[in-house]
């Protein structure tokens, strides 16, 4: 047991040690608490993507979760992205769930949007996504996969745009004293 004892010349090279070896135990608790925080999103975010038909690359699949951890991040909205062969089967709507499913076979999309998300975005924008831009990346020579990422960027951006403020009108102040 003399490999834990703290041997020191004086008291305030003792403290010193002490102090030493409590920052060192917190760092090592604080790195822990990290990489579970980091772990626990990755789950999160793989748990949110289902590719069944085994076509996403490793960077898609990662672009997808990067999605899927900042709306959930950012919004506090859950969102799934599911690819398979044959009718995806969207999840309940519970008000927060934002869904991309993906039927390869017949080359169709689902959108759903959660009632918030899909006012600030307008009533036609999922419609638009399932209707116009995805039976076009179905197209012959054309790339459903990036079709899937950039519906999930233009998502993302589209948010992203709401949350930045209008540029302040420049105008001048104009009052009845000004006026002749």
């Amino acid at each position: 047991m003399a490999i834990f004892s703290v041997r020191s010349s004086s008291f305030l090279e003792h403290i010193l040690r002490l102090a030493g070896l409590l920052a060192l135990f917190s760092l090592v608790i604080v790195g822990f608490w990290k990489n579970s925080e980091r772990n626990i999103e990755r789950i999160n975010a793989s748990h949110g993507l289902s590719d069944e038909t085994k076509t996403l690359s490793t960077v898609e699949k990662e672009q997808i979760q990067g999605f899927i951890t900042a709306l959930r991040k950012t919004y506090g909205v859950e969102a799934r992205v599911q690819v398979r062969r044959g009718a995806p089967t969207p999840p309940d709507q519970d008000g927060k769930t934002l869904f991309v499913g993906l039927d390869l076979d017949a080359g169709t999309a689902v959108v759903m949007l959660p009632p918030l998300v899909e006012r600030a975005l307008g009533p036609d924008f999922a419609r638009q996504l399932a209707a116009e831009h995805f039976p076009f990346h179905f197209g012959p020579g054309k790339n459903w996969q990036k079709g899937l990422l950039l519906a999930l960027d233009l998502i993302q951006s589209r948010l992203a745009a709401l949350d930045t403020p209008a540029p302040a009108a420049t105008q001048a102040n104009t009052t009845q004293k000004d006026t002749p």
